[in-house]
C-alpha cells in the first residue's frame, strides 16, 4: 500500500488504485551553505519529527519531472498604487523567465475583491495577455472566493482582500493538482478586508501542500500607520509569516533584482524533496500536527511547512 500511496502522490493512476489515507507528504527544499541546492540525499540524511516524535521516514523522491503550477496573486490596491507597473511587468518577466513546458499558472489581482484575471493555463501568450490588464480599477476578472460584498456587508470590504486570494488560489487551485505548486504573492502584505485571516490562509496553502513566495514591496507614505502599535507589527510580518509557514520565503524590495529573485524560486520549485511517513493511528486526531525537518550532514539546511493537519481516525 506504501507504493500505491507514493504512485498516487505522484497522480500516477490514481483513478484506477486504492490509497493508502494515512500518508503524510512533506515537501522541502535542502541548501548548502552557499544557498545551493542539496544533490542526491537520501532518506537517512534527513531527521523528521511530528509533534515532538521522531518519524521513520518511508519515502524520499524528487519531483523534477512533473511540472510547475503557479498562482500569481499581484496586489493592485490602493498601497501599490505608485507599483502597479513594477508588478505588470514582474508578472510578464517571471512568465517568460520560469514558465517551461508542461508548467501552468493563473493569474489573481487582489484590491476589495480578489479576481481572476486568467484561470490555469500553459499558454504563455494567454498569460502575458492577462498580465496586461492588471489594473487598479479590477474592470477585468471574476471575483474569485467569498465576495466581502456578501460576507462582511456591515464592515465593508476595506481595500485589500489579500487573504482572501491566497485562501481562494490554494482551496480552488492548488488543493486539486499534482505535483509542483506554488503560489506567488506581489504586495506589501497589508490586509484590509478579508472574509478570512491570515491564519486561515496559511491553513489553507498547508492542507494543499503548497508553498508561498512573498516580493514585497513597501510605500513608507501609505502604510497603515493609523492602526496601533501591535496591530501594525503584526500586519507588517504577515506576509513573511505565510512564507515561512507554507515552507517559502520573502523577498524584500527586490529593486533591480527580479531576474534572481526568480531564479532563486526556480531553483527551490526544480529540486524539491518530498518525504512520505505514515502517522501511527492514534495520531489521526483531526488536529494540527507540527513538523520539523532537520538535516543530519553538517552544511545542509531544509526548509519546509511548519505543519499539517491530521486525518480523523
Amino acid at each position: 500500500m506504501r507504493f500505491v500511496a507514493l504512485l498516487a502522490a505522484l497522480g500516477i493512476g490514481s483513478a484506477q488504485i486504492r490509497v493508502d489515507v494515512g500518508l503524510v507528504t512533506v515537501t522541502c527544499e535542502v541548501t548548502d551553505r552557499n544557498g545551493a541546492p542539496a544533490k542526491n540525499l537520501r532518506v537517512e540524511d534527513f531527521e523528521l519529527r511530528d509533534n515532538g516524535h521522531d518519524q521513520k521516514i518511508e519515502s524520499l523522491w524528487q519531483e523534477q519531472d512533473l511540472p510547475l503550477t503557479i498562482g500569481l496573486l499581484v496586489d493592485v490596491s490602493g498601497s501599490q498604487s505608485a507599483f502597479v507597473d513594477k508588478h505588470r511587468r514582474a508578472v510578464t518577466q517571471f512568465l517568460s523567465q520560469i514558465l517551461g513546458p508542461g508548467d501552468r499558472a493563473f493569474l489573481v489581482t487582489i484590491g476589495p475583491e480578489a479576481k481572476l484575471i486568467a484561470d490555469l493555463s500553459g499558454s504563455i501568450e494567454e498569460l502575458r495577455r492577462a498580465a496586461d490588464l492588471i489594473d487598479p480599477s479590477q474592470l477585468h476578472g471574476s471575483v474569485f472566493g467569498e465576495s466581502c460584498l456578501q460576507t462582511i456587508p456591515v464592515r465593508g470590504c476595506g481595500g485589500t482582500a489579500l487573504w482572501n486570494g491566497v485562501y481562494a488560489s490554494a482551496r480552488q487551485k492548488m488543493r486539486w493538482v499534482q505535483g509542483r505548486k506554488a503560489l506567488i504573492v506581489v504586495s506589501d502584505g497589508f490586509d484590509t478586508g478579508s472574509p478570512h485571516t491570515l491564519s486561515d490562509a496559511i491553513e489553507a496553502v498547508q492542507e494543499s501542500a503548497g508553498v508561498v513566495y512573498g516580493i514585497k514591496y513597501v510605500d513608507p507614505s501609505v502604510s497603515p500607520a493609523s492602526a496601533g502599535i501591535s496591530r501594525r507589527k503584526s500586519a507588517e510580518r504577515g506576509l513573511e509569516r505565510l512564507t515561512d509557514e507554507t515552507g517559502g520565503y520573502t523577498f524584500p524590495d527586490p529593486g533591480d533584482k527580479l531576474a534572481e529573485v526568480f531564479a532563486r524560486i526556480e531553483q527551490d520549485l526544480r529540486n524539491q524533496y518530498v518525504l512520505g511517513f505514515t502517522p501511527p493511528v492514534e495520531a489521526r486526531d483531526g488536529r494540527f500536527h507540527k513538523l520539523e525537518v532537520k538535516m543530519r550532514p553538517r552544511g545542509l539546511t531544509a526548509r519546509a511547512r511548519i505543519g499539517y493537519y491530521a486525518q480523523s481516525r
